[in-house]
């Protein structure tokens, strides 16, 4: 039997890459884990044939029964390494990393629900792009994420168009 934490990251991979296929793009998931999960590529059209455009879009990917929601905003207690690896990647990389929080509900008996109509994965998952500086912290930093950034196809394609207009960095 896998550890519950890989089976949080299992699902949380197979959640996000699914809203990634649905939204036009391509899921890449990366061998090493570097502080990147997955890869947002862009596909184009050249005459008759599909093109790798690139990455559009890197995703650290978190799983947690451990979050709360008020009426605005889900708070998570991310790792500290995680979030100063998040904030570094931010200042020397070229591609936009977000972090993308996976809310499981606390009864892993009602992850995954399948049956012959549909798959069912419980909760969701929101993204964030985390800004400020490295923090102090040793074990953790609360953060807040906006429930209005929910991971959805249309999300990601409105990221896509705050990317190309320069909005998004």
């Amino acid at each position: 039997m896998l550890p519950t934490q890989t089976i949080e990251e299992l699902i949380s991979v197979s959640y996000v890459s699914a809203v990634i296929a649905r939204s036009g793009f391509s899921p890449n998931t990366i061998a090493k884990d570097y502080g990147v999960d997955l890869e947002v590529r862009r596909i184009g059209i050249h005459g008759t044939k599909r093109i790798d455009l690139g990455v559009l879009l890197d995703l650290q990917l978190k799983a947690s029964i451990n979050w709360s929601a008020d009426e605005t905003h889900i708070t998570f207690d991310l790792d500290s390494d995680a979030y100063n690896r998040l904030i570094f990647r931010r200042e020397n990389s070229t591609t936009p990393c977000a972090l993308v929080l996976c809310c499981l509900p606390k009864d892993e008996a009602s992850w995954i629900n399948v049956c012959e109509d549909e798959l069912t994965i419980k909760k969701c998952c929101y993204y964030h792009f985390i800004e400020g500086s490295e923090t102090q912290n040793s074990s953790s930093k609360r953060i807040r994420i906006p429930r209005s950034q929910l991971l959805t196809p249309q999300s990601l394609n409105n990221l896509k168009q705050k990317l190309y207009d320069g909005a998004l960095s």
